[in-house]
C-alpha cells in the first residue's frame, strides 16, 4: 500500500533519499497566513507503521499522512 506523508520543512534535510514537493491541503491554501510550510512524498508499507519504520521517518516529524486512495489526511496515528 503506498501512503502520502506530511512533514515540516524543517525536517526534509533529515530524509535526503526521498523526493519531497511542497505541499498545503486545500485548507491551508485559503488561509491569510503561510503559517508553517510542508513538504510531502510517497511512500510504501503494508501498514502506516510499517511505511515510518521501513524509511525510518520519526513520527514526531509525521504532520499528516493517508493511504494514497483515500481522500481525507488524518493527523493521528492508530495503536500499534
Amino acid at each position: 500500500m503506498n501512503f502520502s506523508i506530511v512533514i515540516l520543512n524543517e525536517f526534509v534535510a533529515r530524509y535526503p533519499q526521498m523526493q519531497w514537493v511542497e505541499w498545503k491541503d486545500h485548507v491551508r491554501k485559503q488561509m491569510m497566513s503561510e503559517g508553517d510550510h510542508w513538504s510531502m512524498t510517497t511512500l510504501s508499507g503494508s501498514t502506516i507503521w510499517d511505511c515510518l519504520d521501513r524509511h525510518k521517518i520519526d513520527r514526531a516529524h509525521l504532520v499528516q499522512w493517508k493511504p494514497v486512495s483515500d481522500t481525507i489526511y488524518q493527523v493521528s496515528l492508530p495503536r500499534k
